[in-house]
C-alpha cells in the first residue's frame, strides 16, 4: 500500500479515535501502565531507602548523645562522692570559714 500525502483543502474533522488510533492506544495504553508502575516503584524504593539512611543517623546521633550524656552522670557523680567527703569539708570549713576544732575548755556538755 503506498502512502500519498492528503492536503487538507478546507475544516475537515480529525478523528483521533479511529480504529486505527484506537487499536495502537490498545497496545500503547497498557505499556504506559507498566512504565508509570515500575517508575512508582522506583520512586517509592528510593524514598524508603532515604528514610533508612535518616533513622540510621539520627540514630548514631542519638548514641553519641547518650555516651556523652553518661559521661556527664559520671564526671558528676565523682564531683559529688568527693564533695561530701569529710576531709574536703573540714578543708573547706578551715580555710573558707576560719572554723577550727574547739580547745578543752570550750565545749561544754548539758545534763
Amino acid at each position: 500500500m503506498s502512502y500519498s500525502p492528503r492536503v487538507l483543502t478546507g475544516p475537515q474533522k480529525i478523528d483521533i479515535f479511529s480504529k486505527r488510533n484506537r487499536a495502537t492506544l490498545h497496545v500503547r495504553l497498557p505499556i504506559l501502565f507498566v512504565v508509570l508502575f515500575c517508575v512508582l516503584v522506583g520512586v517509592c524504593s528510593v524514598w524508603e531507602r532515604m528514610q533508612y539512611v535518616r533513622v540510621g543517623y539520627e540514630i548514631a546521633c542519638l548514641k553519641e548523645e547518650n555516651r556523652k550524656l553518661k559521661q556527664e552522670k559520671r564526671n558528676l557523680l565523682l564531683e559529688y562522692t568527693t564533695s561530701i567527703s569529710l576531709e574536703r569539708v573540714e578543708t573547706r570549713a578551715g580555710k573558707q570559714l576560719h572554723l577550727r576544732l574547739p580547745e578543752q575548755g570550750q565545749v561544754l556538755y548539758v545534763k
